[in-house]
């Protein structure tokens, strides 16, 4: 009998700990929504912060690395600084685009003369700006909600981590991707873009930052073409 009943205390103290684990993790990632990952992600008007892309082709043995900086502010746009290994500038408005290698002059193209490219476009930006209202016309999106890691040094200064994942809808986006991955807390730490090729783009962000809170006289300059 004190066997029996030893192996039913162990049974309900393994039970009552499992409860208390699952408790513990329903109660430390509520389930986000899209409407509150999009007012997350939107709350900034600009975000400033460092990048390092790699992009793994199957012509190539090794992945190609680069990294930079990057700015996006609302109603402004994008500004892709890559640094190494080689400069170059990007900066994505709603209707213009305009690209400078090194010195060069820049390359400026607007959404009259190319129409596909600011498809695209405005795809990327929909990204950066966390605008799942315009996603959600092109990509089915599945939004799942992580517990905060306890042992990351920033945990107490974040919202839940969340991943979303995109799967297009149609034609074009479906003949180029099969899926893109957006991870993150209160900012996108991560994106993944998977080709329907084989190809993967993998872009690492952080160091992000909110101050100054408007755009510094360079940043309009910038922004100004």
């Amino acid at each position: 009998m004190k066997i029996n009943n030893s192996i039913i205390t162990l049974k309900w103290w393994r039970n009552s700990l499992l409860w208390a684990v699952l408790a513990s993790i329903s109660l430390s990632a509520q389930a986000m929504t899209l409407t509150e990952l999009q007012q997350t992600l939107s709350a900034p008007k600009v975000v400033r912060g460092d990048f390092s892309q790699s992009r793994t082709m199957a012509m190539f043995n090794q992945p190609l690395v680069s990294n930079g900086q990057f700015v996006i502010a609302a109603n402004q746009g994008l500004w892709w600084h890559q640094t190494t290994p080689m400069t170059v500038s990007l900066v994505l408005t709603q209707n213009k685009l305009s690209q400078q290698f090194d010195n060069q002059p820049p390359q400026i193209i607007s959404a009259a003369q190319n129409p596909m490219v600011f498809y695209f476009s405005h795809i990327f930006l929909a990204l950066f700006n966390g605008d799942t209202s315009a996603l959600d016309q092109q990509f089915n999106l599945k939004l799942t909600t992580l517990a905060v890691d306890n042992n990351n040094a920033d945990a107490h200064n974040s919202t839940n981590q969340w991943q979303l994942v995109l799967i297009p809808k149609q034609a074009p986006l479906n003949k180029v991707f099969t899926r893109i991955t957006l991870a993150g807390n209160k900012f996108i730490n991560k994106l993944t873009l998977a080709e329907v090729r084989g190809d993967k783009t993998v872009i690492t962000f952080s160091h992000q930052r909110t101050t100054p809170a408007s755009l510094t006289t360079e940043e309009h300059r910038v922004f100004k073409f």
